[in-house]
């Protein structure tokens, strides 16, 4: 599956994705606090849809003061397929080819699962929180 990419001109796809999320956005809590527009700041905004054009797996580079932070979610009913591998080859393949040098994200430091698909791309972990893991890579 190809991932799409989202705008504002299509961010109907976005909507659907956090209504069918579930349990998944008890640990990705980005858009808690942000209006979907805020994906006109982004670098990048993908979506993995599904044969029936259902997303079922999101992904986003963003730059936040100096920082470049990545952020991945996948919909409870889809999580073990390698939905998020899959995204991770398409966020890391577009900010080596945008000439990025670095990227952090924070994870819930209950979210093992997570922790483990960033390890096993090459981020370290930079700093814990009482209850996050911030986490590093050097983009090559």
């Amino acid at each position: 599956m190809m991932p799409v990419r989202i705008c504002k001109s299509n961010n109907d796809k976005l909507h659907d994705f956090l209504a069918n999320a579930g349990n998944a956005l008890q640990t990705f809590r980005y858009f808690n606090k942000r209006k979907l527009s805020v994906i006109e700041n982004h670098l990048v905004t993908y979506l993995i849809l599904d044969e029936n054009e259902t997303p079922v797996c999101y992904g986003h580079l963003e730059r936040e003061n100096e920082i470049l932070w990545l952020g991945i979610a996948v919909i409870e009913s889809q999580k073990g397929k390698g939905l998020g591998n899959q995204m991770m080859k398409y966020l890391l393949e577009f900010a080596k080819i945008n000439n990025e040098k670095q990227i952090t994200l924070s994870v819930d430091k209950t979210n093992s699962n997570a922790i483990k698909l960033y390890l096993k791309f090459g981020f370290t972990v930079f700093q814990e929180l009482e209850n996050i893991i911030i986490m590093k890579k050097q983009i090559e």
